[in-house]
Formats: structure tokens, sequence, C-alpha cells
């Protein structure tokens, strides 16, 4: 089934995320598209307030709502859900932005271990809100949900173990669903960056990646508009950039095991550095 063009002007978008970083660039090139809705999603209601306002400078027609939530607990989706019917919107496009991801070896420390956190705000979170609002979309035969991978995802990366497996998850979960919805007319796309300049990994962001970082950084309105474009295509995986493609290409032809050892050589332990 063709999908037809985005209505951009008669839809509602929802961005988690959206104060910073991928999310944030996101809800502004949705909106440099003509977006009428938005729903935008983060912990900070400070940062929320002041993302609107951005927003609302960049398109003075702009309806922005901000829902303040930490979408690393159980019952977030819920309470999101609530405020969105209670605004009176439905939501045709779901941006399930928001993501964490720490350099850590996974269990040396169950105290400050990060892997469930990064599992409900990485995997659970997106299939939460997916549960809530794709049933709507498919009902109303448009819409969709664009997912943000990771070439992380496209093999193991020790020392960011559960982040890397969570945007493998993301990218078949996302390839599976668009199958599902092919006749439905609801889009299921997944953009897929590499390195992006954000403040993903907190105050590690100086991290060294070795090599890995010669490949290319991308910045974030790079990343947004790419990313608007796959879902505009309905794109099932689109790497961003020519270089991450090439070194795709490179690393499938290796076992993954080696990909592990050339990644955790190439990153480095945690406690290498300061």
């Amino acid at each position: 089934m063709s999908l037809a063009k985005v209505d951009y002007a008669n839809s509602t978008a929802l961005v988690t995320g959206a104060t910073s970083g991928i999310g944030r660039a996101i809800a502004l090139e949705l909106v440099s598209r003509g977006l009428a809705r938005l729903v935008i999603v983060a912990r900070s209601e400070e940062k929320l307030n002041a993302v609107a306002a951005e927003l609302k400078q960049a398109s003075s027609a702009l309806e922005v709502r901000t829902v303040a939530a930490d979408l690393e607990k159980q019952d977030v989706g819920v309470e999101i859900q609530k405020q969105v019917e209670q605004a009176g919107w439905n939501i045709d496009i779901l941006v399930p932005n928001a993501a964490r991801a720490a350099k850590e070896v996974f269990a040396s420390d169950l105290k400050t271990d990060t892997a469930l956190a990064t599992v409900d705000l990485n995997v659970r979170a997106v299939v939460d809100l997916s549960l809530r609002f794709l049933p709507g979309m498919a009902q109303r035969r448009s819409g969709g949900i664009l997912n943000i991978g990771s070439t992380a995802g496209h093999q193991p990366v020790p020392f960011t173990a559960t982040y890397a497996a969570s945007k493998a998850f993301l990218i078949s979960f996302s390839q599976a669903i668009r199958e599902e919805q092919r006749d439905a007319g609801v889009r299921v796309a997944c953009i897929v960056p590499g390195i992006t300049q954000t403040n993903l990994g907190g105050p590690g962001q100086g991290e060294r990646r070795g090599a890995l970082d010669k490949v290319s950084i991308h910045q974030p309105d790079e990343v947004a508009k790419a990313a608007v474009d796959a879902y505009e295509a309905n794109a099932p995986t689109q790497v961003v950039g020519f270089n991450n493609k090439v070194l795709q290409a490179a690393i499938n032809v290796l076992p993954a095991s080696t990909t592990a050892a050339v990644i955790s050589k190439a990153r480095g332990h945690p406690d290498q550095y300061s």
C-alpha cells in the first residue's frame, strides 16, 4: 500500500527527550515542516518551558504542550496518555527519542549499575508509548512512529553493552512492526545515526573512542533532518552518513567476537580515563 504524503499542517507529534540533543533537533525539524501541534516530554519542567518558547518562536501558529515525566518509571505512559487525551489531541507522529547510555562494566557494582534503567528508558518506554498510540494511528489509517536507533545496535559494544543491545532491539522491533503495518497506512521508520554530539552520556561526554571518532561525529540537526526524511520515506533502517555505511559494511564481515574485541580496545576500559 502506498502511503499518503505526511500532512504536517494537520498533525500532532509527541517527542520524548525533547529538551536537548537529537530530540530537541527533531522537534524543531518537525516544526520547520509545518507541524500544527506538538507534545514534548522530558524530566525538567524548566527546560521544557524553555524549549517550548523556542519552538513557538520558530512557528507562532504552533500549539505546544509540555509533559514533565521520568520515562524510567514503570507507570509513566499512563500519565502521558492521560494528558494527551485531556487536551483532546490524537498523536499522529510518535518519536520516542529519550535514551540513556553509560560507560561501565556490566554488573561490576550493583549499586551504581545503570543496565535496568537503560532497558526501562531505551526499550520499555518505547514499547509502552507505541502500545498506547499505535492503535489509534491504525484505526485512522495514518500517522506513524519514528524510532531512534544507533550504529551501536549493529554489533556488541563492550562497556556500553545494555545501550547497544537496546538499540539492536529497536532496529529489529521497528522493522518487524513496520511490516505488520504495511497495509494499515501507518509508517514505522528507524533512523540509525553514528556518534552524535549530544549529552547522552552525561559527564562522560568527553570519552575518547580512539579510531571510532575519526569515522564521523554528527551534529543533532543533521540527524534530525535525516530522521524526518526517513520518516517521510518510511525507511526501515536508515543509516546516517556515508562513512558509517562503509564502516558497517566492513564490520559485517567480521565475527561478532572479533568486532567486540576491536571495539573494546578502541574504547578502552571505563577506568582507563579519569
